[in-house]
């Protein structure tokens, strides 16, 4: 797993992006601020090799170099295969097993949702009703939970789903029903 920290020298405000992959030390990054010579034969004492040395840097270096861990947001993507993978093992009891074409199923699905929903966000609230009432759907469909299968039969399961009562809007306050 990667992590980036920003790491700031407070009394010359120089910044830096440090690069931790697998608690390991990969990359240091000058950001902004000055960087002069005396500085850079320096700069090593502030850079732990591990990632799980930071709290102590930070708390050696305190008031004098801050560590800050970036948060990363998640893509779409992400987020999609997230909601898929919980739905997945809430309902079938086990880890999914997912495979490149698994991947490329979900980036159709994805385009497909974002094309009938409008928006990014639509479409993700879109996925999660789809799978919040996969139990509403046929028999035949609730046993098949790939994501493969899923892509190919989409049409029908949002029929199904919307076959039960509910429509599909884009409401004005953002929301999304099926």
């Amino acid at each position: 797993m990667t992590n980036h920290y920003n790491i700031q020298i407070i009394q010359t405000q120089t910044d830096f992006k440090l690069t931790y992959r697998d608690n390991k030390f990969r990359k240091l990054e000058h950001l902004r601020g000055t960087l002069d010579n005396a500085m850079l034969h320096q700069l090593g004492r502030i850079i732990p090799r591990t990632e799980t040395n930071i709290e102590s840097f930070a708390m050696a270096y305190k008031d004098k170099v801050t560590y800050t861990k970036i948060q990363q947001e998640k893509s779409l993507y992400t987020l999609f295969l997230d909601e898929w993978t919980s739905f997945f093992e809430t309902f079938t009891g086990l880890p999914p097993k997912f495979t490149g074409m698994d991947g490329k199923s979900l980036k159709m699905i994805i385009t497909y949702l974002k094309k009938i929903a409008g928006s990014e966000n639509e479409a993700l609230q879109l996925w999660k009703i789809i799978l919040n009432k996969w139990h509403t759907v046929k028999q035949f469909h609730q046993d098949n939970t790939d994501l493969k299968y899923i892509n190919s039969k989409l049409n029908i399961i949002l029929h199904e789903i919307k076959q039960q009562g509910n429509t599909y809007s884009k409401g004005t306050n953002g929301s999304v029903e099926l």
